[in-house]
């Protein structure tokens, strides 16, 4: 045989295998093309259901501002459906009130006060009730218009009466939903029901709503929650249709794209590649007859490069004496680089859809968490605010009527008191947290004795103790435990701790305070028997709002802050505070670890820059050994009924001379005449502020060293700051005690006593 037709015969056995190996090269290019094409399908359907859900979010959270109207608690259903239209017309929808039996009381699609018919409960009011929820309704006929619709219904009590209230949708509504989505005009978009009824379609007439859907999209959405068909679409072609179910309704959402759409064309490199082929074989078939032998070994290059291509192996740089091979081999291996790239690109895209997937459902759940937190603090504030005004409107009332007598009298000022000291103790606590979570807060470190201050601590909650019978159990030790701190944010530590197990302990239950010191460390723990933690809340129970359960039988309210104030002063003490319980019912213990001698940063609030910590310990001493003199205060508040009862409080305990003014201008035109020893000034008054009326006595040189003492509601660090800034001694913060009033003036008896002699 001659070398020309071996030639041709080898060029003819090399073609084949090559061919095939090239096909299936090109198979799975356009293989991998055509996955990502149904991938896009399935995205699509994913972003409709959300779409779909964020629908239905909006109408809840509507549902759940209508709920909390106060219209609504009161039963002024027309003041309600101002507030009903306005909330439909903002969701292209009308708004229902129905009672707990399924009666409309009205809807917007009415007027007000039209009888209703008297039909049956709806068919979703068992599922609602039973789920105790918003639910979202399938498609069914609406009593009110006759039409076709869907419903998304909540549950409520308002004003002691009970309630459901619903937002319904035409289904026309999702349709321009799904015509909105920015999807092609051929490709078919489905909303299925639970039921397996269409709720709206893009294509088809408008009739195919409320019919039965395809039995097996139906089938395919019982199996699984998600997937992809290859079925007849509606306008009779074949297509890739893409399913998932909506996480609110729980609705199939379904998108078709036809084949063409999906189909897998092979790409120009592929093409490229298949044109290369074919040249370098009739190069290689063309200059048979002229080489030799020594070109098959060229040839059995090419086959090893297609062999290695159909392995998915990368093909090497190889070089032969003829262009046509080489091009041949440069193409092959492009080939198989597009193809891994191609294949990296789709595992990368899994990736990231899977990773934002997780992200989204870690940011939804985060903010339900919060929702869930603020929505039952506010609702904690409004009860412990509220409860408080009740005895303290009835004490007014009582102190209003005529022939009132003393102990009748006494009784309601108490009750003011107490109610009062309890409001002003949460909106300490509030402002406290607030001021330790924005860093605000600053100790005034001093070596201090732990024992006194479990002292002090149990000193201040024993009348709860009291109240509860409880058994309190000291286990001090005999010698001192000493820490560098604030004493007063200490002692505010270990009260907060003995208050909580306080409020969580039955009547006559037991809680024991432990303090004991070892190595470079102070331990002080509060245990008790009480109603314990659960394992749900225990990696909470420090964090802001976080409380158990309430129960009847509860000491006292709270809003949840007492725990976390204790961990950020703990903290900030360069310690740390930790909860263990065995579980509900089984009592729980804190333990605070405090270091011994820390020696921490402080921003001190510096004492009366006038009268200086020497004249401060002499005024004590004045005031212990006996009642201070009297001095002349000028009292200016712009609040009438606070002035007045601070001046007759004043004259009462201390037998002081107080003058009352309500505005600065006429604070300056009698201040020089009056000579007061003392002046307690509000900030907010009405024609100048506290801080002006401040420097303006300063500058008169018979008050340049008198007692100025700002009396006001501004109790942050700044407001402490600027008051010293305007020439104020002293910074005390409203509502304030009247012993803490009393004893700042004693600040100014010597003064008076000196001015009264010359």
């Amino acid at each position: 045989m001659q070398i020309r037709a071996y030639l041709y015969l080898m060029a003819a056995a090399i073609l084949v295998p090559v061919m095939l190996f090239a096909g299936f090269a090109l198979h799975l290019l356009a293989q991998a093309e055509g996955d990502l094409e149904r991938a896009k399908v399935a995205r699509a359907a994913e972003r409709v259901a959300l779409l779909v859900d964020a629908q239905h979010t909006r109408a809840q959270a509507a549902l759940r501002v209508l709920g909390a109207s106060p219209a609504l608690a009161r039963a002024d259903f027309g003041a309600y459906e101002v507030q009903a239209r306005a909330a439909a017309d903002g969701h292209d929808a009308w708004s229902v009130l129905m009672d707990e039996r399924g009666r409309m009381l009205f809807t917007t699609l009415g007027p007000v006060g039209a009888l209703q018919p008297d039909d049956p409960a709806p068919s979703y009011f068992p599922a609602m009730y039973a789920q105790h929820r918003a639910i979202v309704s399938d498609v069914m006929p609406g009593r009110a218009s006759g039409r076709l619709i869907t419903v998304v219904a909540m549950p409520q009590t308002s004003g002691g009466r009970r309630y459901v209230l619903a937002l319904g949708f035409g289904t026309d509504h999702f349709r321009r939903l799904l015509a909105d989505s920015g999807l092609p005009r051929d490709w078919q978009v489905d909303i299925v029901d639970r039921k397996g009824k269409l709720v709206a379609s893009s294509q088809g007439p408008a009739e195919l709503v409320g019919q039965d859907a395809s039995p097996a999209l139906v089938a395919a959405g019982a199996r699984g929650r998600a997937g992809m068909l290859d079925t007849a679409l509606r306008n009779g072609g074949a297509g890739a249709l893409a399913f998932t179910r909506s996480t609110q309704a729980g609705w199939l959402i379904a998108v078709g794209a036809p084949a063409r759409a999906v189909a897998a064309p092979v790409g120009g490199a592929g093409r490229a590649a298949a044109l290369a082929l074919a040249a370098a074989l009739a190069a290689a078939a063309a200059v048979a007859g002229w080489f030799g032998r020594g070109h098959a070994r060229s040839i059995r290059r090419v086959l090893d490069a297609a062999g290695a291509l159909g392995r998915g192996e990368t093909v090497p740089p190889r070089h032969s004496r003829i262009a046509e091979i080489d091009r041949l081999l440069v193409a092959l291996r492009q080939a198989g680089s597009e193809l891994k790239r191609t294949q990296a690109t789709r595992e990368s895209a899994g990736y990231e859809r899977q990773s934002q997937l997780e992200r989204a459902q870690q940011a939804r759940e985060m903010a339900e968490e919060e929702n869930r937190a603020k929505d039952q603090f506010l609702a904690m504030l409004g009860h412990e605010l509220r409860n408080p005004l009740a005895p303290i409107g009835t004490a007014a009332q009582l102190l209003k009527m005529p022939d009132l007598d003393a102990h009748r009298a006494r009784y309601a000022g108490d009750v003011i008191g107490r109610q009062v000291e309890h409001m002003n103790r949460l909106l300490s606590d509030m402002l406290d947290v607030s001021r330790v979570t924005r860093g605000l807060v600053s100790l005034s470190l001093d070596d201090v004795d732990l024992r006194n201050i479990v002292e002090r601590a149990v000193e201040q909650t024993r009348p709860l103790m009291e109240e509860r019978q409880h058994r309190l159990e000291l286990r001090l030790p005999a010698a001192a435990v000493t820490v560098r701190g604030d004493q007063t944010r200490l002692t505010q530590v270990v009260a907060n701790l003995l208050t909580n197990s306080a409020k969580y302990t039955p009547a006559h239950g037991a809680i024991q305070l432990s303090l004991a010191s070892a190595g470079d460390e102070a331990t002080l723990s509060v245990a008790d028997d009480g109603e314990g933690i659960t394992a749900e809340l225990l990696p909470r129970v420090f964090d802001l709002f976080s409380q158990g359960e309430r129960k009847a039988d509860r000491a006292q309210g709270g809003l949840g802050l007492g725990l976390a104030l204790v961990r950020s002063l703990v903290q900030l003490h360069g310690g740390s505070v930790e909860a263990s319980s065995p579980g509900r019912g089984a009592g729980s213990i804190f333990t605070v670890r405090l270091p011994l001698k820390a020696e921490l940063a402080a921003l001190a609030v510096p004492p009366a820059a006038r009268f200086g910590a020497a004249r401060a310990r002499e005024a004590g001493r004045e005031g212990a050994a006996g009642a201070p003199a009297a001095l002349r205060v000028m009292l200016v508040d712009d609040n009438i009924d606070a002035a007045v009862s601070l001046s007759l409080l004043l004259e009462a305990a201390g037998d002081h001379l107080v003058s009352t003014y309500y505005d600065a201008a006429s604070a300056l035109e009698w201040a020089a005449f009056e000579r007061p020893d003392v002046f307690i000034l509000d900030i907010g008054l009405p024609d100048m502020n506290g801080y002006e009326l401040a420097r303006r006595l300063r500058a008169m040189p018979q008050f340049a060293n008198t007692l100025l003492i700002a009396l006001t509601g501004y109790g942050q660090l700044a407001d402490k700051a600027r008051a010293r800034e305007a020439g104020f001694d002293l910074h005390i913060a409203k509502p304030a005690e009247p012993e803490e009033i009393l004893g700042a003036l004693s600040l100014a008896n010597t003064g008076a006593e000196t001015e009264r002699t010359e």
